[in-house]
Formats: structure tokens, C-alpha cells, sequence
């Protein structure tokens, strides 16, 4: 992988390796985490770089935004300061944000996960007879086209952070553009955060991709087209994505958990959703044939065992535990060893 073909790791690329780089005092202690990390959670330098060169990009935007919305010679201030505006926010530590972050991870595993095929399932039900299905459908449609650059990989936008994280987020690129300016008084610092509320105000959840690809999962449920074989075919086509929330519309848990279930929590609680969604075993054998790979599922048979033994009373606790709220649900988890769910899943 050449640095041009990922810009935001071009400038480390050509770093020295040596020792004596300038790496902050605090080198031990990230030297520790990386060394003992498990190399199966590690980022590939692949996934890195997407995960930065959207994050750079959706900085920019905020500031474009911010700055839009602040009086002409402010904003003559802050084109002045955009170079060291990132990497202000990057040495603060104050990105390191788990929604942000997890935003960033999703959207690199939809690209990962997603078939590069030109049209798929997704196209085909914009002509859809079903008028909510097929407002769905393009709604998704144009949501991708927005987001993807030229080279047709998945963005985010600022309407893709949900609400805690965009308040967080649009405050704290405010406040480094306020450093870029070298400090305020008061009228500059009243135009500043006029201006983030003003961003802010425009930030409509109802946006997210992440919302539309629900949309349309509730769209096929409800119009009873949400069947084995669609969930099937979703699979052959790479839509995971679309395939997870289908699955966890028809299981009756929040689309986020059933995502984390197929993509990130292994086998077992891939197997779980496909079992708690109803999915016969041959529609659940045809989707491990077709993403199991992808899905790190090593051995499909082992997965497909997995699938057989799942019922009874093991199941019944399981859809109990993860229809719960998943706020309620973290903070259990949150509270340590012993007061987890059924299956000790977040």
C-alpha cells in the first residue's frame, strides 16, 4: 500500500524509525498497550489511514460550518489558523471520544465488508411497488452517494455522530479554532460560540446513514418482505450492513447491538442474531458460505454448530437480555465481573 493512496498516512510514512524520534514522554506506557495488544483487534494501516483521512475530513467540514457562521474578519482568522487546527485537537488527546471513534471503526468495516459491484439489492428496490420501501430504499441510495469520495470508499458527515457526540464535537473544534486565533475576549469568544450553536441547531440525527440503513430494514419488515431469502441475498451481495438490521428488526433488538453482534463479537453471537431473527439453518449456512470469511468465522462448520445448539431456554434469555436498553445494559456491565446478562454481552 503506497502512502499516496492514503494521504493522511503520507506524512508518517517517511518518518525514521529511529529511537530518538520525538514521541511525547509518555512513550512507555503507549510502547506497553500496542506490544500486549491482541493482534486480531489491531488496525491493519489500511484501516488506519480510512479511519483518519475521515476523521481529518470531518473536522474540516465543522470548521468550514463554524467559520461560515462567524463574522467576516473572524472568519478571515480562521482559514489563518485551519493548518494547525488538527493537529491541535489530535495532541489534546480530546478526540480519543468512544462514540467517535466507534463511528469512525463502523463505517471502515462497512467499506471492508461491502461488495465493490455497482448496483445491488439496495438499487433494485428503489422501483419497488411498495411506495415505503421504495422511498427507503432511495433514501439509503443517496445517503451512500453522498458520502463516498472519488475513489468510492465510505465518509461520515456530521450528521452521522449522534447528538452527545456532535455537541462534544463541534464545541471542541470551536474552542481550537479560538486557540488558532491566540485567544479571545469576550465579543470574539460570544461570536465563536454563537457560531457552534448555529452548527449545531442544523445536526439532524434523522440523517445518519446509520438510521436510513434501519429505515429501510423496518421498511421491508413491515411490508413482509424482510424474508429468508432476502436476508439471503443481502449476504451474496455483501450488504452487511443492511443484512444486520434486517436481522435485528426482525429479532426485535436496536440495529447498533445486532451490528456489533455480527461484525465484532465472533461466531457465537453471530449465530445468536441469525437465531433470534428466526432464520432457518440453511438461510444461516448460506449467509456464513457468503460473509463468513469476512466475518472472521474460521470455521463455518464450528459456526453452524453453533446455530444447532442455541435454543430453549439459552435462547429465551438471550432475547430477554438483549431487548433491554443498551444504556441499561452497559451500565450493568459497567458495574463489573458478575453483574452481566445471559451471555455476558454488552
Amino acid at each position: 500500500m503506497m502512502p499516496v493512496e492514503w494521504p493522511i498516512a503520507a506524512s508518517s510514512a517517511d518518518q525514521s524509525v529511529s529511537p530518538a524520534r520525538g514521541v511525547g514522554r509518555d512513550r512507555l506506557s503507549a510502547v506497553r498497550a500496542d506490544f500486549f495488544l491482541d493482534d486480531r483487534a489491531r488496525l491493519t494501516e489500511q484501516e488506519r489511514a480510512l479511519m483518519g483521512s475521515m476523521l481529518a475530513a470531518l473536522l474540516d467540514q465543522l470548521v468550514d460550518e463554524i467559520a461560515v457562521a462567524m463574522p467576516a474578519a473572524l472568519a478571515d482568522h480562521v482559514e489563518l489558523a485551519r493548518p494547525t487546527l488538527l493537529r491541535r485537537l489530535w495532541d489534546s488527546g480530546a478526540l480519543d471520544r468512544p462514540g467517535l471513534i466507534g463511528l469512525l471503526l463502523r463505517r471502515t468495516d462497512e467499506q471492508r465488508l461491502s461488495s465493490p459491484q455497482a448496483a445491488g439489492p439496495v438499487e433494485s428496490l428503489v422501483g419497488d411497488d411498495d411506495e415505503d420501501i421504495a422511498e427507503a430504499a432511495m433514501a439509503l441510495t443517496v445517503a451512500r452517494g453522498r458520502r463516498r469520495d472519488r475513489f468510492g470508499r465510505l465518509g461520515i458527515e456530521f450528521d452521522d455522530l449522534l447528538a452527545e457526540e456532535a455537541v462534544a464535537l463541534v464545541h471542541l473544534v470551536a474552542a481550537a479554532i479560538r486557540g488558532g486565533m491566540g485567544g479571545s475576549g469576550p465579543a470574539n469568544d460570544t461570536a465563536i460560540a454563537a457560531a457552534a450553536k448555529a452548527v449545531l441547531a442544523r445536526h439532524d440525527e434523522g440523517n445518519r446513514l446509520d438510521a436510513r440503513v434501519s429505515g429501510l430494514a423496518f421498511a421491508l419488515v413491515d411490508g413482509r418482505r424482510g424474508n429468508d431469502a432476502v436476508a439471503a441475498s443481502l449476504a451474496e451481495a455483501g450488504e452487511v450492513a443492511l443484512l444486520s438490521a434486517l436481522l435485528s428488526v426482525r429479532a426485535g433488538i436496536e440495529p447498533a447491538t445486532g451490528w456489533l453482534m455480527m461484525v465484532e463479537q465472533g461466531s457465537y453471537c453471530a449465530m445468536l442474531l441469525a437465531r433470534l431473527a428466526g432464520l432457518e439453518r440453511s438461510t444461516a449456512a448460506r449467509i456464513v458460505v457468503a460473509i463468513g470469511d469476512m466475518l472472521g468465522i474460521a470455521d463455518p462448520a464450528e459456526a453452524i454448530g453453533q446455530f444447532d445448539r442455541i435454543d430453549g431456554p439459552e435462547l429465551d434469555a438471550q432475547r430477554g437480555w438483549l431487548r433491554l436498553p443498551k444504556v441499561y445494559r452497559d451500565s450493568i456491565e459497567a458495574l463489573g465481573p458478575g453483574s452481566a446478562g445471559a451471555s455476558g454481552l454488552g
